[in-house]
């Protein structure tokens, strides 16, 4: 892990422009503060829009940045704005089915037609584009809301693998509460499902970075099981703190990023956190510089922040009081300029 402040490393998400010469531009003033890129990368994107992708890969080797892959809502089991998986609305015969018999929007990950399908485009990926490595967003068993929603006490998933799985572990027949038992189990079957995907990445080359990044809502028990994945370089978390919350910005932070470290600590990782630079409102443009002041003063090996000027697209149109973009990134810049020299104490 880093033990200073100069030793960490910043990167930033970055949604790629179908435009080449607008994407060079951003990619540029990235470069002069950033050390790497996470490009979200949708089945959509390489089904309609792969050229799109090359560039922005190759564009970023060439500006000595390392291009992390986040593989954005494959299969819907990881994080996503709101582009729903090509595999999971084509093969619906392997998405979960919750315990009330329902089938939902989502890959399960215990099947192996599933893994199949990660396998193979993991291995597509590296062959064609080449890049640094592999981004595992917020894993978990949820249902986006773009998606629709799960009801009171209806979780996933109860399908006939997944039952099969937990009798062959338990002996009985899975509940259709969310028993200790079950929560194991979800959390296991994470686990194994993360450290096969990350497997794949280095049989490809073990110099391929594979990188995760838990919720701070998700359960202890589950941030836990997944600093277990096998394979893995890099575990992150998002303390993604908004004003309003019940804690302090400071003691959100220290809370969230310090049971990181101490869970990368304990697997010999190196530790990721995450500022909350998207969706602001005017006038909170600054809370990305004190957040990344925050995160730096733990024992950090990467400061990483999504994303590039509030990924203000995504902001919906009848949002009141959208942030300034411009100044979004002015505050992330100078945050990540002055912890590289070293200065991690916040100057107002």
């Amino acid at each position: 892990m880093a033990t200073r402040a100069n030793d960490i490393r910043f990167n930033i998400a970055y949604h790629p422009t179908p435009y080449p010469q607008a994407m060079r531009k951003d990619l540029v003033q990235i470069g002069e503060v950033c050390d790497g890129v996470y490009i979200p990368v949708t089945e959509s994107d390489l089904a309609y829009m792969a050229n799109k992708i090359k560039y922005c890969i190759e564009t970023s080797k060439e500006l000595d940045m390392v291009p992390m892959v986040d593989l954005w809502g494959y299969g819907n089991l990881f994080a996503c704005g709101a582009v729903p998986s090509l595999f999971t609305v084509q093969h619906p015969e392997h998405n979960c089915v919750t315990n009330t018999g329902r089938t939902i929007p989502k890959s399960c990950p215990n099947k192996p037609a599933v893994r199949a399908f990660f396998r193979d485009a993991i291995e597509s990926f590296v062959e064609v584009y080449e890049p640094g490595g592999f981004f595992l967003d917020e894993p978990g068993w949820g249902l986006a809301g773009y998606l629709g929603q799960l009801t009171d006490g209806e979780w996933a998933c109860r399908c006939k693998d997944c039952m099969r799985l937990f009798r062959e572990r338990y002996g009985v027949t899975m509940p259709r509460t969310v028993t200790r038992q079950v929560g194991q189990f979800r959390a296991e079957s994470m686990l194994r499902f993360l450290s096969e995907l990350c497997g794949y990445v280095k049989a490809c080359g073990e110099h391929f970075v594979t990188s995760t990044c838990v919720m701070t809502s998700d359960a202890k028990s589950f941030q836990n099981a997944v600093g277990k994945t096998r394979n893995l370089d890099v575990f992150g978390i998002d303390p993604y703190w908004r004003r309003g919350d019940a804690l302090s910005q400071e003691e959100f932070v220290d809370r969230h990023t310090g049971a990181a470290v101490t869970i990368g600590g304990k697997h010999d990782l190196e530790v990721e956190s995450w500022v909350c630079a998207w969706q602001l409102n005017a006038g909170e443009e600054s809370d990305v510089y004190y957040a990344a002041k925050l995160m730096a003063s733990h024992d950090i090996d990467y400061l990483s922040a999504w994303s590039y000027r509030d990924h203000v697209s995504w902001t919906p149109c009848t949002k009141p009081n959208q942030a300034d973009p411009e100044l979004v990134w002015k505050h992330l810049r100078r945050a990540f300029q002055e912890i590289r020299r070293g200065k991690i104490q916040i100057v107002t």
